[in-house]
């Protein structure tokens, strides 16, 4: 009987210990880009020369805007998306999207686009598009 439990309190402990490096799974390539915690205050105007509508390099259209002190971003007849500002110009979302404004927002360049909510799962990884105004 005292073996019997010693067994089990081991197996428990084996789970515990192990089992989180098996939740994701070994096949498992996602990876979980968390909004930084360091985000940056922009200044009132900060986010005015981006605030407008691109039409991307697919054939899509964006549109960010600035909501108080919250930054968003919405692709055509979808859900708006929070961007999180890490540097002037460049912005992240929860998801991984990363959104770099260039030349005063002339131009924008969008790095894992297939993250921005979209109706429409894309199957590719890794997307860039780019916009100029």
């Amino acid at each position: 009987m005292m073996m019997k439990k010693l067994m089990m309190l081991s197996a428990v402990a084996a789970l515990m210990l192990g089992g989180s490096s098996y939740a994701a799974g070994v096949d498992d390539a996602t990876v979980k880009i968390p909004a930084p915690a360091g985000s940056i205050k922009l200044h009132r105007s900060g986010f005015d020369d981006f605030a407008n509508r691109y039409a991307l390099s697919n054939g899509n259209t964006i549109k960010f805007t600035q909501s108080g002190g919250h930054y968003w971003g919405r692709l055509a007849l979808e859900d708006r998306v929070e961007l999180f500002p890490i540097a002037s110009n460049i912005f992240v979302t929860a998801a991984g999207t990363r959104v770099e404004f260039r030349d005063k927002g002339e131009e924008v360049v969008i790095e894992n686009y297939e993250r921005l909510p979209m109706s429409v799962a894309m199957k590719e990884t890794n997307v860039r598009v780019v916009a100029a105004r």
